[in-house]
C-alpha cells in the first residue's frame, strides 16, 4: 500500500533555495567590488594618484573575477560548488582585509585583484551555474532573481559605503564590507546544491519536463570552446564588457564634477543598483515568453542609447534618470547572459563553459574604465568616451543578433 506521504511535493521546490543562496553571495561580492566608486576619490587623495591610476584597481579585479571564472567553473563541474564558493568567500575576506591595511594604491590594487577579483570569480560562476541545472521552463525567471542580488548590493553597498565614510577612514569601511562578506556568505554555503538529481529532483521540480538542450560535435570542453554559438557569444560579450563598466567607476566622479555633493554623487551607483534589480526581476519572465536572445539583443541596443543620455546629462535630476535605466538595461543583459548560455550549452559542463563565456568581460574590464579615465586625463571631459561606449553597445547588439541558433534537442 502506498504511504500517504510518497509522491507529495514538499511545500517550496528546493530549486528556490539554491536561487536565494546565489542572491546573497552575489549581493555580497558584487556588492563590495562595484561600491568601489564611493572609494574613488579618498583613493585618489590618499595616495596622490590620478583617475586612470585609480579606475585601473577597479579594472584589474573586475577582469580578475571573469578571468577566475573560467577556473571556478571546471572546478565546481568536478568537485560542486560548495567547496569552491567556500574558497571564494575566504578570499574575498581576506582581500577586504588586506586592502584596508595597505600603504600604496599598488597594495590596494593587488588586494582587490586577489581577493575580491579571485574571490568573486569563485562564488559567481558556481553558484549561478548550479541555479541554471535547478530550472529549464523557468531559468530566465530564476536566473533574473538570483542575479537581483547584484542589483540590491549595488543599491545598497555604495550608500552604506559613503554613509560610513562621513564618519570614518576608507580603512575602516573596508574591514566593515568585511564582516558584512562574511555574515551574508557564509550561511548561503548549506543551501547550495550541485543539481536536481542530488535530490532525487527534475528541474523545475518537474519529472515530466523534457529539458531543452545544444547538441555539441562532442561531450568534450574543447569541442565546444571551438563550436561556432561559442566563439560569436564571446565576441558579443567581449565588445559590449568595454562599455558597460564605465558608470561604475566614473559616475561619481562625473557627477562631483557638476558640484554635485560626493555622497549624492554616490547615490547614482545606488540608483544603478536599484534599476538593476528592475530589470533581472522583469527581463528574465519578459524574456521566457518572447525569446531570450532576441530580449538581449533589444537590452543592448537600450544600453546604447542610455549614454547618449548620460552624455546629454548636465544636471542630478538627468543623472538619475539615466542611473535608473541604465540600471533597468544592464540589469536585465546581466541576468540573462547565463540562461541564454544555458540555452546553447546546457549539460555537464555548463558552469565550465559559463566560465570560459566570461572571461570575454574580462579584457573589457580592464579596457573600458581605464580608457575613459585616460579620455577625462588629456581631455578633461568624459564625452568622447560616452560615444564610444553608445558605439560598442549598438555593434554588440548587431553581433549577438547574428548568432547562430543553437541545435535544439529533447533530452530523453
Amino acid at each position: 500500500m502506498r504511504s500517504k506521504r510518497a509522491g507529495v511535493r514538499p511545500p517550496l521546490f528546493y530549486g528556490w533555495y539554491v536561487v536565494g543562496a546565489a542572491f546573497a553571495l552575489v549581493f555580497s561580492g558584487f556588492g563590495c567590488t562595484y561600491a568601489f566608486g564611493a572609494f574613488f576619490l579618498p583613493l585618489a587623495s590618499s595616495f596622490e594618484a590620478t583617475r586612470a591610476e585609480v579606475s585601473a584597481v577597479f579594472s584589474y579585479a573586475v577582469a580578475v573575477i571573469f578571468i577566475s571564472g573560467a577556473l571556478s567553473g571546471q572546478l565546481a563541474d568536478r568537485f560542486g560548488p560548495r567547496p569552491v564558493v567556500l574558497l571564494g568567500v575566504i578570499a574575498m575576506i581576506a582581500g577586504l582585509l588586506g586592502a584596508a591595511g595597505a600603504t600604496s594604491l599598488a597594495r590596494v590594487s593587488v588586494n582587490f585583484m586577489l581577493g575580491l577579483g579571485i574571490g568573486v570569480g569563485f562564488v559567481y560562476v558556481p553558484a549561478i551555474g548550479a541555479v541554471q541545472r535547478w530550472f529549464d521552463r523557468r531559468r530566465g525567471l530564476a536566473s533574473g532573481i538570483a542575479l537581483t542580488g547584484i542589483g540590491l548590493g549595488t543599491l545598497v553597498m555604495p550608500l552604506l559605503v559613503a554613509s560610513l565614510l562621513t564618519t570614518m577612514n576608507w580603512r575602516g569601511v573596508m574591514v566593515v564590507l568585511a564582516v558584512v562578506v562574511a555574515a551574508c556568505c557564509i550561511p548561503a554555503l548549506f543551501f547550495l546544491e550541485r543539481d536536481p538529481a542530488a535530490r532525487g529532483l527534475a528541474p523545475d521540480g518537474d519529472g515530466t519536463h523534457q529539458a531543452v538542450a545544444y547538441t555539441a560535435p562532442t561531450e568534450t570542453l574543447w569541442a565546444l570552446v571551438r563550436s561556432r554559438p561559442f566563439r560569436q557569444l564571446y565576441v558579443a560579450q567581449l565588445v559590449i564588457s568595454c562599455a558597460i563598466m564605465v558608470p561604475f567607476v566614473h559616475i561619481v566622479p562625473y557627477a562631483i564634477d557638476l558640484s554635485i555633493a560626493p555622497k549624492q554623487a554616490a547615490g547614482l551607483v545606488s540608483l544603478i543598483g536599484l534599476g538593476s534589480m528592475l530589470g533581472r526581476m522583469t527581463m528574465g519572465g519578459v524574456a521566457d515568453r518572447f525569446g531570450r536572445k532576441p530580449t538581449q539583443v533589444v537590452l543592448f541596443v537600450a544600453l546604447g542609447a542610455s549614454y547618449l543620455a548620460w552624455f546629454a546629462a548636465e544636471s542630478y535630476p538627468s543623472l538619475i534618470l539615466f542611473a535608473l535605466g541604465y540600471g533597468i538595461f544592464y540589469g536585465g543583459f546581466i541576468a540573462l547572459m547565463p540562461a541564454l548560455i544555458a540555452d546553447y550549452f546546457s549539460g555537464p559542463r555548463l558552469s565550465s563553459v559559463i566560465g570560459l563565456q566570461y572571461t570575454s568581460a574580462a579584457f573589457g574590464s580592464l579596457i573600458g574604465p581605464v580608457a575613459a579615465g585616460t579620455i577625462y586625463d588629456r581631455t578633461g571631459a568624459y564625452g568622447l568616451a560616452l560615444l564610444v561606449a553608445a558605439v560598442l553597445c549598438v555593434l554588440s547588439a548587431t553581433l549577438l543578433a547574428a548568432t547562430t541558433p543553437p541545435e535544439l534537442h529533447a533530452d530523453r
